[in-house]
């Protein structure tokens, strides 16, 4: 029988140390915010780890450490696509990396997407005691016993660390005293510093850099214990800038309004992805959360929203809420329940149906991939609006050139939540779809 619950009745150390301890065999599921990680284990040894945290896909990965650009990862997709390889496989063959800096990329990808667990103060977990024959792609050999001692001690840094960055809209400004060459270890560490202009959030620079929270918070801490930056103030989450440096090359008053028969499928990010998945069929032939682990966990509080039915009747309006077509308003009081029932198996899959039926729905009508977004109005003009951190992402990559496909690729969230992010900017003026040039 499989042992299920959540951290808040089994912490992750204590899990970990019944694995080693007992020298089990199987695959251990996390799962938090809609995203689920996978860590496999042999005879107590970890030998390989996936991930559908959109953060840790292989090409978020490469561009959080700089070792792609965007554009060349959008270069790979499309080539990947078109040729029915593997992302990995292609940047080689591109000349983006050679094929022992991909193998090094591939261990630190497995790695950290391990270590980033102890990064978790909540979660729902499983463990299925199954042995899997088939090989993960990049294969690990970690002892759980160094998996604690370097856990933990990552544990402690994000304990102090949250001490001092305890929120996503802090602002961070340059001192009068420069940080030294030392500081700038890589080319992220120097994304990371430039990133910083007195205005963007954490929250902003986090997804401007396709980094981690650890990643950037534990730079960020450090530079602010070298004096090298300070708090410069404090934002309210949606009350956020606009970015700068989005050029407005083409003339909103050029498109036209695309019809809905320009209807393109989005292509799948092609991933080296550690773990084989397994989907949940979506409508339309679509899969839902394409590249997640499932993780059937059981149980349900009857209290789910204030005022609202029990977790049974809530599920039934949703339900009744997607055959009339009203698929947003679905998922609204799916998310909402999510957020009280993450272990709930209904839940999960009516949520996944949900969303797969939006994105096929939002590609259709709303927005084809291959329609190029632009600002109806100079960026600078939008400095009064308040923006979450995702529409800031979005802005920042609308440029007249890049199409729906390209930002919706390039994104460090998941794809249903860009493309509600850029039909609600379309639906309130702040964006227009024009042809491809």
């Amino acid at each position: 029988m499989p042992l299920a619950g959540t951290f808040s009745t089994m912490t992750l150390p204590d899990l970990l140390q019944w694995i080693g301890g007992a020298r089990k065999t199987g695959t251990l599921l996390v799962e938090r915010n809609r995203a689920t990680k996978a860590i496999r284990v042999r005879d107590g040894r970890v030998i390989g780890s996936s991930s559908d945290d959109p953060q840790q896909r292989l090409g978020q990965f490469l561009l959080s450490r700089k070792r792609i650009t965007e554009e060349q990862l959008l270069q790979a997709l499309t080539i990947g696509t078109q040729a029915g390889e593997l992302l990995g496989q292609v940047l080689v063959e591109m000349g983006a990396l050679d094929s022992e800096e991909l193998r090094g990329e591939l261990r630190a990808k497995a790695e950290e997407i391990i270590y980033s667990l102890f990064d978790w103060d909540e979660g729902v977990f499983r463990f299925e005691e199954t042995v899997d024959d088939q090989d993960d792609v990049f294969p690990v050999d970690l002892r759980i016993d160094d998996i604690l001692l370097r856990g933990v001690k990552r544990y402690d840094d994000m304990t102090m660390i949250r001490g001092l960055l305890h929120s996503p809209g802090i602002v961070l400004r340059y001192t009068s005293k420069p940080p030294g060459p030392d500081i700038f270890s890589d080319d992220s560490s120097r994304a990371m510093y430039a990133a910083i202009d007195g205005e963007r959030t954490l929250a902003e620079i986090l997804l401007h850099v396709h980094g981690s929270e650890y990643q950037v918070k534990k730079f960020f801490y450090d530079l602010h214990e070298g004096g090298f930056v300070e708090i410069a103030k404090s934002k309210e989450r949606e009350a956020v800038g606009v970015p700068c440096h989005s050029p407005r090359t083409r003339s909103a008053a050029s498109c036209e309004e695309p019809g809905l028969e320009l209807s393109l499928e989005p292509v799948p990010d092609l991933d080296l992805e550690l773990q084989p998945v397994r989907a949940t069929p979506g409508p339309a032939g679509r899969t839902a959360a394409a590249g997640a682990p499932t993780l059937p966990l059981p149980g349900a509080p009857t209290s789910i929203l204030a005022g609202a039915d029990e977790l049974g009747d809530a599920l039934t309006r949703a339900n009744r809420m997607m055959t009339a077509g009203e698929i947003e308003g679905a998922l609204d009081i799916l998310n909402a329940l999510y957020r009280e029932s993450p272990a709930d198996d209904a839940l999960r899959r009516l949520t996944a149906e949900a969303e797969a039926a939006f994105v096929e729905k939002a590609y259709r009508h709303y927005l084809p991939a291959n329609q190029v977004p632009i600002l109806t109005r100079p960026a600078d003009s939008l400095s009064s609006e308040r923006l979450t951190p995702e529409e800031f992402f979005l802005l920042s990559r609308i440029d007249g050139t890049w199409d729906v496909r390209s930002i919706i690729q390039v994104a460090p969230f998941r794809e249903v939540d860009a493309l509600r992010t850029l039909k609600r900017m379309r639906e309130i003026g702040m964006i227009e779809l024009c042809d491809p040039p």
